[in-house]
């Protein structure tokens, strides 16, 4: 676990991860920063922090890291800035969602393909029962 001296430098050394393709690593990076007893005064830059970090939860389906770090988030904001964090759920929320829609279009799509795929295969069958 490396220690950032300013939690810009976390979000920094995040998204550099993120654009050479370790994602894992990134997200630990963020998930270590909200999770660590140093930086427990609310700052503009957690916001953001939390904001990137919850697209990464979601699109790598973390559940638990983001319940975790939305809980951490809630302690460090609760008693100074409560619309913040009202915000980060508003954002977790709606990226969800988004996943969610995304991934029924899919399985129906993937149904779908699969269902024609079975009535070929019933026609076929039929067919061959009927010439014997």
């Amino acid at each position: 676990m490396s220690n950032f001296a300013k939690p810009e430098n976390a979000l920094k050394r995040a998204e550099e991860l993120i654009a050479v393709g370790q994602k894992q690593e990134a997200l630990q990076t963020l998930h270590n920063l909200i999770t660590s007893k140093r930086y427990r005064a609310w700052q503009k830059t957690l916001e953001r922090i939390m904001f990137k970090y919850v697209e990464l939860c979601v699109e790598m389906r973390r559940g638990r890291f983001a319940k975790d770090g939305l809980i951490q988030y809630r302690i460090v904001c609760q008693q100074v800035n409560v619309n913040s964090l009202e915000e980060v759920i508003k954002h977790f929320m709606h990226l969800s969602t988004e996943k969610a829609e995304q991934a029924r279009t899919q399985a129906q799509a993937l149904e779908e393909a699969l269902d024609v795929d079975d009535l070929e295969a019933d026609k076929r069958g039929s067919y061959i029962s009927n010439s014997l």
